[in-house]
């Protein structure tokens, strides 16, 4: 019985010996692997190329020396032989200035981030706006192949330099007019109201007639080769008033062409308004009704709202008095409709050299464009004798339609953990009648902000668009937040809106228990392996031990055959 028992042991861990054994991957690698197991070679993936991801845009001031960077971004595997350009086919289109005319910058290879940088100047002349700039790169890859990428990235150009321009304070002549029949030299006193020198100044004075004002044996031109910022300059023109002129303002036309010091050529057209006393008639007996002053509540009226305007109409003469003044309104379009009155009001008179003034509240039609419009005050009355004079005054009313945006509440994540990156959002409309332009948004608080930054640029009435930025809180607590939107109106004023957020930020939770731990095994061999090592060995040497006993029990029965024979 014994026997029987120690033989079915002896082959039960013979069958065992055969069988296989997975490997478990804590057994790591092996030598023994089977020759035909197929190893897939490692390929390196494409390049992926992105050109300032987060919509970025840096700011210049126009005048100042500067380095443009642009952030470029290899996401994927590495690229070879990149070039990075920028795309002028014109450099006169592009707000600055550059030592040398080449905008390409060459790569050997990269990959994670870089930046194509580039010093530049600003003239101080450029106008303030956004400027778009294209942006290429080409590139090859690993694998041999090659692509490319562009992008159009904007630069913002602020200024506080007063542009070039020309302006005419005023005239000169040797009386307070010019008398009819008679020519004198009249001055044209021009400023430079700018910050930048100018030159190569043309003058071309137009307008005359022939029973008119005319030239003088004088040239209708003149030329002036440089003045300073904020320099005055006098110009002289000998004229002459037709002996059969009437008292009264003549305009003469003036146009106007200089450079400045970066050589941009400039033109201007202005009006030279000339008073003429009639000859045999005293200008100061005439009496005259200007229009000296107006007021709106502000420096421009929103479509679809209703202002008040206030005149004030001054007496020019010196001792004749004015009455019986009728002043009617009439506007462009009709764009201005009175409101609880008629458009025209009255004045019983107006004394020598005192003033009138009279209010009147206008409605501005919705549907006004942004512009400015033109309001003309007719004035019909009277002087002392009863003759009937008029007079016609034009007023410039700066109209812009109602900016309007509107914003949800800052959605933030209900848990925060951290140094986890969240991510906040924030939806915006433009409710208003009037396009927003260049809206930027930004984010501030006392945590890291990444991608916060976005200029949208123009939002236009009844569009709408959303912000989203990605912040890191370095630990629990709560922190304070605000996304700053900035923005401007058609008329160039500006706005912010600030919307203040709050991030609680807690520890994570601990994770779930499930019983006592194990002890940690011994790094090394599997525990399975170990002991199919061990029981490999006792079936060896038990194979061994039933070989031998094998043979002694075959000797012995051939020695019982022989001796029974």
């Amino acid at each position: 019985m014994r026997k029987r028992v120690f033989w079915v042991f002896i082959w039960f861990f013979l069958i065992c010996w055969w069988i296989p054994v997975p490997l478990s991957a804590a057994d790591g690698p092996s030598d023994d692997l089977p020759i035909d197991v197929f190893i897939p070679e490692y390929t390196e993936p494409e390049p992926v190329i992105v050109i300032a991801a987060d919509r970025w845009m840096p700011e210049f001031e126009a005048g100042s020396d500067s380095v443009l960077n642009i952030p470029i971004k290899n996401a994927g595997g590495r690229a070879y032989n990149t070039r990075i350009s920028l795309n002028v086919s014109d450099p006169k289109t592009i707000p600055f200035q550059v030592d040398k005319m080449s905008f390409n910058r060459y790569i050997s290879s990269f990959t994670g981030d870089t930046v194509y940088s580039i010093p530049i100047s600003i003239p101080a002349n450029t106008e303030p706006g956004i400027y778009p700039l294209s942006i290429n790169v080409t590139y090859q890859s690993a694998s041999g192949g090659g692509g490319s990428e562009s992008a159009t990235v904007y630069i913002k150009i602020t200024s506080n330099v007063r542009q070039p321009q020309l302006k005419l304070l005023g005239i000169q002549t040797e009386g307070d007019e010019l008398k009819a029949g008679s020519s004198q030299v009249v001055k044209l006193n021009l400023k430079n109201d700018s910050d930048i020198p100018i030159n190569s100044i043309n003058l071309r004075l137009s307008g005359f007639a022939t029973d008119g004002i005319n030239l003088d044996n004088w040239p209708d031109s003149q030329f002036v080769t440089a003045m300073e910022a904020g320099e005055l300059h006098p110009v002289e023109f000998r004229l002459q008033a037709g002996s059969k002129m009437a008292s009264g303002t003549y305009p003469l036309d003036l146009a106007i062409e200089f450079k400045d010091q970066y050589h941009r050529k400039y033109t201007q057209e202005q009006k030279v308004y000339l008073p003429v006393a009639g000859k045999g008639e005293q200008g100061d007996l005439i009496p005259r009704i200007l229009l000296e002053d107006y007021y709106l509540g502000g420096d421009y009226v929103q479509a679809g709202q209703t202002f008040p305007l206030t005149l004030v109409f001054s007496n020019t003469s010196e001792n004749v008095t004015v009455a019986n003044i009728k002043v009617s309104l009439a506007s462009e379009g009709d764009v201005f409709a009175p409101v609880g009155s008629s458009s025209s009001f009255y004045f019983p008179k107006i004394a020598p050299e005192e003033t009138a003034e009279h209010t009147i509240w206008l409605h501005v039609q919705p549907n006004a464009e942004h512009k400015v419009y033109t309001l003309l005050a007719n004035l019909n009355y009277q002087d002392e004798d009863g003759n009937k004079l008029e007079e016609q005054e034009a007023i410039s009313l700066p109209v812009t339609k109602e900016i309007k945006l509107v914003t949800s509440e800052v959605i933030t994540p209900t848990e925060v953990y951290p140094g986890s990156p969240t991510n906040i959002t924030l939806d915006l409309y433009n409710t208003g009648r009037s396009t927003i332009r260049n809206l930027m948004i930004n984010t501030e608080g006392d945590f890291e902000v990444q991608n916060g930054s976005l200029f949208i640029g123009t939002l236009e009435a009844g569009q709408d668009d959303y912000y989203d930025a990605t912040l890191v809180v370095p630990q629990e607590g709560e922190y304070q937040g605000k996304v700053i939107l900035s923005y401007e109106d058609e008329m160039g004023n500006t706005y912010q809106l600030e919307k203040p957020f709050t991030l609680n930020v807690m520890l994570p939770p601990e994770p779930p228990s499930f019983g006592p731990e194990m002890p940690m095994e011994e790094v090394g061999q599997s525990p399975v392996k170990k002991w199919m090592i061990a029981i490999g060995t006792l079936v060896v040497l038990a194979a061994v031990v039933t070989i031998i006993l094998l043979r002694r029990r075959h000797r012995r029965r051939m020695k019982e055959v022989e001796l029974d024979e």
